[in-house]
This record gives structure tokens, sequence and C-alpha cells, in this order.
């Protein structure tokens, strides 16, 4: 350890040192808190001893050695003729015919090592030092006790060095103590550094840890990271040279901090690092009471332990300084402790009513530290903070609450599994996978869960492309309370008001054949086949437009609670992309707005992920294209293949299709090579991803593996619902592919000609200014028909407006 603002203290020994060459002996104490360069000061000051001619004679007291006689009177005379220039009397002094100092044992006469000295400073003065006095034997502090009576006319220095006596120690035995305490004794206190001295230590740390502005701009920082305490800066000045080439701006508490701060602990009393302990342990809760109960000690012993602490730097405000130190002291606690400590705070704070999560944190600990069984009240506790933890985006918290209940329970461990894999989808939906078997079980097994925990496991199962399961558990189990209740958790949006699980399963999965399909929530449920079927001409065009209208909100209501945390997104999420394709492109730049929000600081990487996905396929549908791709990209950065599941062909098809558009076939080719899993191919987004590889294909030339693609989309299309067939437009490329295995160019460069007859109908009276509801009277169909045909129309025809439109149909015309 360097030594900076020290030279006071130096020279105020050196002048003793002086006194002593003229015959005036006497003894130095160096007090200091662990830490703040005791013993670098006594080496320094050795070396100038030693420079001056005077004999050094050295030792350092160790707790090991505090029982072993003579074990630092035996170090100070073991090298004393070492040192040249300087020989040791064969025999002691004419009072002591005996054996030599350091063959003695305890009750030897002490002025023995007295009378060595003498003999020793007769021909140059002799400087004893000490290092942790306070560890020193008792026979040895005898010694040196009878040494320190008769210094006055010898030509001997005594220097030692030891902590403050702080009330939180034991009492030391009273040779040694009557040493610390001698008249003949001055002190030589040590404090920590100040902004100013920080400054000067960064400016004269060897490396040029720091120019002299630069360490004064950092000293503030430093000093309050570290309380001025010169072990702890040498410790972050270690870290901080371990970031370069990188130079941090701000301290880095790295390994070498954290030895420095178990350094300063082990030159602590056991009182005050038990103190240490339990406000590692307590972090924010920590009070005097709480302390004191946990210490099993009064009140009135706490406060000298955090005194002692707060001397060595350690603590700012009653509690340690930051989470580096907190780290530090954890990290030396035993598996047995760390659980005994957790346990009983969790049970004090419990007790006190605390939040739920302060104690959840708590049991978590102790379960990671390898503790047993928790009270009957954790599990109940755990799972109550999961879910306040949830609703504040803190899906890891609430995942490892869980985890620690899950391994505790044993009644309601399907629901805490439902729960747990819920908040592990929020920070990686991979995490899932491994849940996945145990969740098939849960929906089989005959007692259900809430409807919210059933739905719950369904979006899970869906998500990642086992709909056989869910299927399996909807025709064999009986119904969970509010099952079949239109406004209850389980619909397709997760918000009510469009069908229970059943309804879920059809949409994802259109070719399971299962449930009711959604409807409006009007009170009649239209057929499970078709919502027009034998309702009339009149009722169909109505229920056309409201089945259009609930596409829409119910897309919005998805985005909204993945994006602002109103619902579990697992399950709402797996029918995000059908719903994003289906609804009318007149919500789209809602959307857009929508989607915007979902990058904002405190969601999670799973609603982050979906959100951008979202983004890239509204981008997509509205021609912006740029837009696109770079939401989609985000996108699959967020989460791994594996963990997008089925809805990995949201993003990808965005993607290939944005890139197509553009015309970065290269870019294209690379999403293509992302793997995707078989069941994304029974689903709606399955549908895109092979209409966008099609697309893709017929770009580049290779018009009949295109054409396999769009009739892939035919095949899937035809074990779905009439209703949902016409659900995206493979003919017209398909069309398109054909033309060009014969060699044809696209209708006679004709672009007009390449839509179908109802488009073309759409087409040109949106060209002559007819509006929707217009266009919608004269051909008999409904307004979301005629929005579907010019959202098409738009797409094949590369125009983003009605009078892109006019423009090129008045040009054909001519």
């Amino acid at each position: 350890m360097r030594l900076v603002r020290r030279d006071a203290q130096l020279d105020l020994i050196e002048r003793h040192l002086t006194a002593a060459r003229r015959g005036g002996g006497s003894a130095v104490l160096v007090t200091g808190s662990p830490g703040t360069g005791k013993s670098a000061l006594l080496r320094a000051f050795a070396g100038r001893a030693r420079e001056s001619g005077a004999l050094v004679l050295d030792a350092s007291a160790s707790p090991a050695e505090t029982d072993l006689p003579f074990g630092v009177v035996g170090q100070l005379l073991s090298g004393a003729g070492r040192d040249s220039g300087h020989t040791r009397a064969e025999s002691p002094p004419p009072r002591s015919s005996a054996r030599p100092v350091v063959a003695g044992k305890p009750g030897d006469d002490p002025a023995v090592l007295h009378e060595t000295l003498r003999e020793l400073a007769a021909t140059a003065p002799v400087v004893v030092l000490v290092d942790d006095a306070h560890h020193m034997d008792e026979v040895s502090a005898r010694c040196l006790l009878y040494v320190c009576g008769r210094l006055a006319a010898n030509r001997v220095l005594l220097v030692m060095s030891g902590p403050p006596r702080p009330r939180s120690r034991p009492p030391l035995p009273l040779p040694l103590a009557e040493l610390l305490r001698h008249p003949r004794c001055t002190p030589v206190p040590l404090a920590p550094l100040d902004e100013d001295g920080v400054a000067a230590f960064l400016a004269a740390a060897p490396g040029g840890a720091a120019d002299l502005p630069t360490a004064r701009r950092l000293a503030p920082d430093w000093h309050r990271f570290t309380g001025g305490n010169p072990r702890l800066l040498c410790g972050l000045l270690d870290d901080h040279r371990d970031c370069e080439p990188v130079r941090p701006s701000r301290p880095v508490a790295g390994t070498a901090f954290r030895r420095a701060v178990t350094g300063c602990l082990r030159g602590a009393g056991d009182p005050a690092v038990s103190a240490a302990r339990a406000l590692a342990v307590l972090a924010d809760a920590a009070t005097l009471t709480l302390l004191a109960r946990l210490l099993e000690l009064p009140e009135r012993a706490v406060g000298p332990c955090l005194a002692e602490l707060d001397a060595i730097g350690l603590l700012d405000g009653g509690r340690l300084r930051h989470e580096g130190v907190r780290a530090a002291v954890l990290e030396e606690l035993s598996a047995r402790e760390s659980n005994r400590l957790h346990t009983t705070a969790g049970r004090m704070l419990y007790e006190n009513g605390a939040e739920p999560a302060a104690v959840a944190r708590h049991l978590v600990a102790a379960d990671t530290a390898g503790g047993g069984p928790g009270p009957a009240w954790a599990v109940p506790l755990l799972a109550e903070a999961a879910r306040h933890a949830m609703s504040s985006g803190g899906a890891r918290q609430a995942a490892e609450f869980l985890r620690t209940a899950h391994r505790a329970d044993g009644h309601e461990a399907a629901g805490l599994l439902t729960a747990l894999a819920r908040a592990e989808w929020e920070a990686d939906p991979a995490a899932v996978i491994r849940h996945l078997p145990a969740l098939g079980r849960t929906l089989a097994g005959v007692r259900w869960q809430t409807a919210e925990d059933t739905a719950g496991a369904m979006g899970l199962l869906l998500w990642h492309g086992r709909p056989a399961e869910v299927a399996r558990a909807l025709s064999e189990a009986p119904r969970p309370d509010g099952a079949d209740d239109p406004d209850g958790p389980g619909g397709v949006d997760g918000t009510g008001g469009t069908g229970g699980p059943a309804a879920v399963l059809a949409y994802v999965y259109p070719g399971t054949g299962v449930g009711p399909y959604p409807y409006d929530g009007s009170g009649e449920r239209p057929s499970p086949y078709s919502p027009y079927e034998e309702r009339g001409d009149a009722w169909g065009a109505r229920g056309a437009d409201s089945m259009a209208e609930l596409w829409d909100e119910a897309a919005e209501r998805v985005l909204a609670s993945i994006v602002y945390d109103h619902a579990p997104p697992a399950p709402v999420a797996a029918v995000l992309a059908a719903l994003l394709h289906t609804g009318e492109t007149g919500r789209a730049a809602r959307w857009c707005g929508l989607t915007a929000g979902g990058d904002r600081t405190g969601a999670t990487t799973a609603r982050r992920a979906v959100a951008a996905a979202a983004a890239a396929v509204v981008h997509g549908r509205t021609g912006a294209y740029d837009l696109a791709s770079g939401h989609a990209e985000r996108a699959l950065s967020l989460l791994s293949p594996g963990a997008w599941g089925v809805a990995i062909g949201m993003p990808l098809s965005a993607a290939v299709l944005a890139a197509t558009r553009r015309g970065a076939h290269e870019e294209a080719v690379r999403w293509l090579r992302v793997p995707v899993p078989a069941a994304m191919f029974r689903t709606r987004a399955g549908l895109h991803y092979l209409l966008a590889r099609g697309h893709h294909q017929l770009a580049v030339g290779r018009p009949k593996a295109a054409l396999g693609d769009f009739h892939a989309c035919r095949d899937v299309l035809s074990g779905w619902r009439p209703e949902l067939r016409g659900a995206v437009d493979w003919d017209t490329p398909a069309a398109d592919a054909l033309r060009a295995l014969r060699g044809e160019g696209t209708a006679n460069g004709d672009p007009i000609a390449g839509l179908t007859e109802a488009e073309r109908r759409v087409a040109v009276l949106a060209a002559d200014g007819c509006t929707n509801r217009a266009i919608a009277a004269r051909l008999y169909v409904t307004t979301s028909t005629v929005e579907q045909h010019l959202t098409r129309v738009y797409r094949k025809l590369c125009v983003k407006s009605r009078g892109d439109l006019a423009h090129l149909v008045t040009a054909r015309s001519h």
C-alpha cells in the first residue's frame, strides 16, 4: 500500500528516533482502523531507520499465535544477528544466566529482553517494531511492558501499531492493555483520506492512474465509494486498471475491491464482523431494532459495532456503503450461516408486517443456501410477492419467488407451476420449454386450476407448438370456473368478450376444429363453422362488419396488453399475428402508435420482442418496408428462435417480405435460414411465412419453388373452416408463378390484369373517387370486404394512396 498524506506521522516518529539516539528512548503507538495504512507506515519508517544506521527488530503479531508464549519476542530477537554491522550478545546480561529469551517459558524474568536490548543499543540505536500489537501473546506483552517502563535512559524506540479500542471489542489481557495505554506511549492516529487525499492518491499511483486534473474530478466519487480508506482505494484502483483499455468514469467494484473489504473486516473485531453480516442480509430493511434481534444483542451493544464499521469506511448513513460492499460481505458467509441469517430475517420481517417482496427475498436466499422446508406461511407469501412483482414488470424476480415456492409446496404445485412458467416466459420464453410436459399433465388432470391459470397454461403450450395437449384437455377435462364466460380471461385477446380457451385454440390453430369460433359477445353464439351461415344476407353483412370490427378491437387490446403490461401476454401474444393480418388497414396508424411504446425501459424482453414483431407486421402492411425490416431484426435479436416458438412466423414473414420488396434478396435468404418449428406451419403465422417465402422465390427467379410455397398455402387452407380459406391471397402470386414457368410476363405487362375480378372492380371504383361505403353499397358487400380488397390492391400495385391508384388506372385506360 502506498503512503499518501502520512508525512506528518512519519516526521513525528522520526523525531522520536532522533531523541532515542541521544539516549531518550520512547514508545509510539500508531492507531487506525483496518485499512488505513498502519503496516505501510511502519514499513516506511523501518526503511528510513535502517538507512540512518539504526538496528531494526520487527515482528508481526497474529491471532493464530496469541496463545504462543514469547511468540513476538522470538520474532524480534531471531533477526538481531542478521543486521549488517550489529551482532547479538553471546550470553544474556549478568542478571540472567539463564537460557536465551526465545526459549523461555511463561513466568520467565521479563528483564531478560530489556537487558538484551540495552546491550544491542550500546553500538547503535535500536528500533523495535511490532505490527498488530493487539494480537500479541501475554508473555511478550509483559516483556515489552517491562521495557516500555525503562526506556528513558536507553537508546531504544518502541513502535507498535493497532486499532483504536472501540467498545465493541472484548477486553485485552492486562499486560497488553497496560502496554497499549502506557504513559510513555505516544499515540499517532491515522484517519481515512479526505477528497483531497483521494485525489493525491490517484495522482501518485504508479503507472499514471490519472493526471492531477482527472484525479480531482474522480476524487468525489471514489471518496464516496470507499470512505477514503486506503486499502479500499487500492482495491478499487486495481479493478479500475483491469478495465483497461477502457477507463470507466465511475468506480467499478470488482474482485480486488471485494478482497479489500474482506481484509478490512478481518482486521475488525468479531462483533463488528457479525454486524456487517447482519447489515448485508437485512439490506435496506435494516434498523437498530432488527439488527439487535438478528444479532441476539441488546440495542446498546449494536451501536459500537456500527461505529467501528463506520470508522473503517464501510458504512454510509448507518447502512453498508453500496452493493459492492454488501456483495463482499455476503460472499464470505458460509451456506449454513447464510441460511440461518436469511431465515431469521425473513421471519422477523414477516412478523413486523413487511411487504411480501421484502420477506420473499430472504426466503429465496435461504433456499438458495440449502435450507430445509420453510414455515407454513412461506408458499402463500411467495406467490403473493410474485404477483406483485409481475404487476410491476419484475418478471425475473417473480420467477425466483415462484421457483422457491414450487420447490417447497406440497399441494398447490400445479397452480404455482403455471404461474412460474408465465413469469419465466416474460424474461426468456425458451426457459418455459422444460415445464411444457408438466403443464400438459396439469391440463389433463381431473382438477383444474382457476380460469386464469388454465388460460395461461394453454397459451404457453400453444406458443410452443403443442395444440394437441390443449385440444385433449378441452375435450376430456371438465371446464374450469369461468371458462364459458365470454367476459372471462380466457378469450382470444385475454381481455374478455371473445370466447374461452377453445376459441383461443381455434383461432391460433384453425385446423384443429375444436371449440367455437370467436364471436362478438352479443350473447348468441354464431355457428362453429361460419359466422354468416343460416342468417340471411342482411344478417350476414351486419355480422361480417361486426366480426371485422371485433378483429380490429381485439388486435388493439392485444397490443396494449403486451406493450403496457395490462395482461399476461403468453396466451394473447399467440394470436397477435392473426389479428394483425386479419384486421383492416384503417387502424394501421393507431397500431403503429401502440407498438411505438413497446421498447420502453421497464418492458420485459418478451414484451419488447413481441411488440417489435407486431410493429414489423404493421409497417409491412402499410408498405413501409424499411421500418418493417428494422423492427423485424430487432424482434429476432431479442429472442432466440427456440424462444419464439410458433410465433417466430410473425417477425420472420415480415422480415422476408420486407427484404424482398426492397430487393435485398441476400437479406431475405439470411432470414430464411433461421430454423422454424414444424408446428408453425399449422398456424396463421406459418401461412404468412409460406407466402413471404414464395414471394422471395418468385422475385429471385425460382418460380417452381415459389409455386410450391403458394400451393402449400392452399393445402393448409383446405383444412380450415370455409370462411377462413380467403385469409391470404395465394392464388394471384401462384398465377404469376405459373406464367413465369411458361415464360410469360405478368399479365402481358398490365399490372391491373394481375388483380382478381373482385379486386379490379373495387380498384376501378376507388380510382373514380367512391368511398368505401359507396363501393360496398354498389357491389353488395361489406365495408370490411372493401378494405381487405383495397389492402391487396395497394400491395400488388405498389401504390400507397387512392391518388396513386387513380393515376395508374387512368394511365392504363389511355
